[in-house]
């Protein structure tokens, strides 16, 4: 299995001053698609008690693992960060491909890939650079960021001394933001003494296993708000809307009836009602504490693995049907506890369905599944763009207006506006084509020629879809050449005419191997078979990923006796 290696802070910002000198890019994501926010308009929501500048931003998974993927995330406009989900075990093998978009999402990826050391260095890594790019590029704009941690998956991991002592880190990160201010390079000298936060997050949204008790869930929300002084966000899972109305939904009204839910997840998961009764004595110990608590809507649904393209017998399905379940169970909770209890949303989010659920309440808004898909990070503009034409359209200035002006009766006031905007969609989302399998069976289009090491069709679909930046494009000069294969025998070995090498195009696509966890996603949306992340040129950062890696060949560029080495 690959294995993520983190890219050195300094090379990062490096990397972040040539590309955007060179090309007006950073990490491959073009300028015309950085995220500036109309003037006109205030986006801002509160969510934890802090602000931020709109609420959308990337769910816990591919988009927030790395340094450049938050900053990716960030700038394509995110402004709420679900951070990648942490745990105890911080060695996990998980099967190789593990995302499958194809049609509607499904996934076998479920925690973070690096070691709990590697993922909070990226974290605050993250955090400077972001600061350092508000500076840089969008100086005295009203872009406040908030970081929040995903943590999991039970009562024993997240009480253990490693867990909490990460979480104490990630509340007061000075001496590592003082490690890294000494590695910032020449390139970024103006900006070495700029106050970065030293505190990366004080909110969790907290996953849990699927078949964790009620009362060890509570458990956990109890400690991390009172013990560790968190904020906390409770995911929740599509189960609780019963068997009944799950199917019903799945196969009756959206028609995916190729989808087959796992049995087991009505049997262990936690229920609405007893979900409902450890939230009402939760909120007690959050404001005992003067804590926020809130439910996220929420986690994906596990299904049973009925294609070939990922390994493990049972996948997590996302994208559009599970927009539909979530809008669904968002709104019961709402009929339970208000419109003022606050409520995360995550769930097939896209640049149609985003202004809809900020008019109905939800902060933040999560997407993930939608920015795997041919554009990436660069669809995420579009949320916004969108948001905007909607606000402009009704004469809303704020999100609260626009909430109040999205009713059918702006005059009932925004608690009964919210009530009235998340039912609304939910019926709208039940009947709208673009959320049932007829709309989303089509698969990628594959044109029949196989992947080589060189030479392509060159559309370069792999490298947006790419959530870690691997894939890359360079420029070889074309050429030909003759040459020979040695065949070795029990005791000897002679040169054979192997044939002629070829390199047609200037245009070549590569891979970074080091930011490669060979999820397969390229793959998916390459028309060619093969899949660019096994067949394409692999490049590593240092000799010792090189060495590390063994299932595939792949290069190394250094210096040796200042002369280039390859």
């Amino acid at each position: 299995m690959a294995e993520l290696v983190p890219i050195p802070f300094p090379n990062l910002l490096k990397r972040i001053h040539y590309e955007f000198e060179k090309n007006n890019a950073i990490f491959d994501l073009p300028a015309r698609k950085f995220f500036t926010p109309n003037a006109e308009l205030d986006l801002s929501v509160s969510f934890c008690g802090n602000r931020a500048a709109n609420p959308v931003g990337p769910a816990a998974g591919p988009q927030t693992q790395l340094a450049q993927n938050i900053a990716l995330s960030w700038l394509a406009g995110s402004r709420i960060l679900e951070l990648k989900t942490v745990q105890i075990n911080d060695r996990l093998k998980l099967t190789r491909p593990c995302i499958d978009m194809a049609t509607v999402g499904y996934n076998t990826e479920w925690s973070q890939e690096l070691t709990l050391d590697q993922s909070l260095r990226e974290y605050v890594k993250a955090s400077m650079i972001v600061e350092m790019l508000k500076q840089k590029h969008f100086p005295g704009l009203p872009l406040e960021t908030i970081f929040d941690v995903s943590v999991g998956y039970d009562l024993a991991g997240i009480q253990s001394p490693q867990i909490c002592s990460w979480l104490n880190t990630m509340r007061n990160a000075s001496a590592l933001i003082e490690e890294y201010r000494a590695q910032i390079p020449p390139e970024w000298s103006a900006y070495r003494d700029l106050p970065f936060k030293t505190e990366i997050a004080n909110s969790i949204t907290l996953s849990t296993f699927h078949g964790t008790p009620a009362g060890e869930i509570e458990r956990i929300c109890e400690f991390l708000l009172s013990e560790l002084d968190y904020h906390v966000i409770i995911k929740m899972n599509p189960p609780m809307l019963g068997k009944e109305r799950v199917e019903e939904t799945l196969f009756d009204r959206l028609g995916y009836t190729e989808i087959e839910v796992n049995e087991k997840v009505y049997e262990v998961n936690i229920t609405f009602a007893d979900a409902v009764d450890v939230t009402r004595r939760l909120q007690g110990v959050a404001t005992k504490h003067g804590k926020t608590l809130g439910v996220k809507f929420g986690n994906t649904l596990e299904v049973h693995n009925k294609g070939s393209f990922l390994k493990d017998p049972v996948e997590y399905l996302s994208g559009q049907p599970l927009h539909v379940l979530h809008l669904a169970l968002a709104n019961e909770w709402r009929k339970v506890f208000g419109s003022a209890f606050p409520i995360s949303f995550s769930a097939g989010i896209d640049a149609n369905n985003f202004a809809d659920c900020v008019a109905a309440g939800f902060v933040p808004i999560t997407t993930c599944t939608d920015l795997l898909k041919p554009g990436g990070y660069g669809r995420l503009p579009s949320y916004l763009h969108n948001l905007e034409h909607r606000m402009k359209s009704l004469g809303a200035r704020t999100i609260p207006e626009l909430i109040l002006r999205s009713s059918r009766d702006p005059s009932s006031g925004v608690d009964a506006a919210i009530m009235a905007n998340s039912a609304r969609i939910v019926e709208e989302a039940l009947s709208n084509p673009r959320y049932s399998y007829a709309q989303n069976k089509k698969l990628p289009r594959k044109i029949g020629s196989t992947l080589h090491l060189w030479d392509c069709i060159n559309c370069d679909k792999c490298l947006p879809v790419c959530p870690n930046d691997a894939n890359f494009i360079f420029e070889v000069e074309p050429l030909e050449i003759d040459f020979k294969n040695i065949e070795i025998t029990a005791l000897s070995w002679r040169e054979i005419h192997g044939g002629t090498y070829a390199i047609r195009e200037n245009h070549q696509i590569a891979n970074f191997a080091d930011a490669c966890n060979d999820c397969g996603n390229c793959d998916v949306f390459c028309p060619e078979d093969g899949g660019p992340y096994i067949e394409k040129p692999r490049f590593f950062g240092s000799l010792e990923s090189y060495n590390r890696w063994s299932a595939l060949s792949g290069f190394f560029f250094t210096r040796e006796n200042g002369l280039p080495v390859l």
